[in-house]
């Protein structure tokens, strides 16, 4: 097992590569979980807010308009790149009310005991110590603060088979669709002992289902390479990658609703604590 360090290089060294095409296709994806996300953490106005993994900005916008001009966002992630996009997308809205972060959120890195929310949308089951992670987070609140964070559940039959298809070139990569299958992303139940164990208090778990349509298994072998799994991806030989998308293909046809499109439903975890 390689040294949390060199996976989190690895992981940032990812998201540099996405940030140019992350986020930004027609699928509603990281924007409608984020939302969600930020409207069960409930910011008030002038509260001051932590967005770890921030990306271009899914939460933190929606962070940014709930706090309103008397609050303040900080929005860190270990992508340089995507830091500077989010940045200038903030420039460009003229969001006033958010600082960006290039690094980890630690109390290493940010004053401890300050933070009203920590949101972390998608985040933490790539890091290779949730349990220390989120210690880490939690030290960030203010005493009676809210912490809150997506991951997955399962996916339906068809969108399960098909990952299965792909996962077998790359079963050890630091993503959701391995991590989540086991350990404590798996079940609402394991998730609830993570943030017992790190010392949450008031946890609150949703699932919730959320559904994408695409045309063809080619459009999502496209859409998924500006996600995580981009890197399971990556692991398909070349030469293979016509057959493994004709295999996808075909059990993604499950899927197909009477509109001519691919249905595909993800469940997604909504994980709200507090800290004492």
């Amino acid at each position: 097992m390689d040294d949390p360090s060199v996976q989190r290089t690895r992981i940032s060294a990812l998201f540099d590569r996405l940030a140019p095409v992350y986020d930004q296709g027609p699928i509603p994806w990281f924007t409608p979980i984020a939302d969600r996300l930020v409207d069960l953490l409930s910011p008030a106005p002038g509260a001051t807010a932590l967005d770890v993994g921030a990306g271009r900005g899914a939460a933190t916008f929606p962070l940014a308009r709930a706090v309103g001009e008397t609050g303040h966002v900080v929005a860190a992630d270990i992508s340089a790149a995507m830091i500077r996009l989010l940045t200038d997308s903030l420039q460009a809205a003229g969001t006033a009310n958010v600082r960006t972060l290039v690094g980890e959120a630690t109390p290493r890195t940010l004053p401890a005991g300050t933070f009203d929310l920590v949101a972390a949308s998608l985040v933490l089951f790539f890091d290779p110590d949730p349990a220390g992670t989120l210690r880490d987070w939690l030290a960030l609140l203010r005493p009676g603060g809210r912490i809150g964070i997506s991951t997955f559940g399962a996916q339906d039959v068809a969108w399960r088979h098909a990952e299965a298809e792909i996962l077998r070139y790359a079963p050890t990569v630091a993503d959701p669709r391995t991590s989540g299958v086991a350990g404590p992303f798996a079940t609402p139940e394991s998730l609830g002992l993570l943030f017992g164990e790190a010392g949450a208090t008031e946890v609150t778990i949703y699932e919730e289902p959320l559904e994408v349509a695409l045309p063809d298994a080619a459009a999502w072998r496209d859409w998924t390479m500006t996600l995580g799994m981009r890197q399971i991806w990556d692991a398909v030989p070349p030469d293979e990658s016509t057959a493994v998308v004709d295999r996808v293909g075909a059990l993604l046809e499950a899927d197909r609703g009477a509109d001519g499109l691919l249905h595909l439903t993800q469940q997604v975890r909504y994980t709200i604590a507090r800290k004492p």
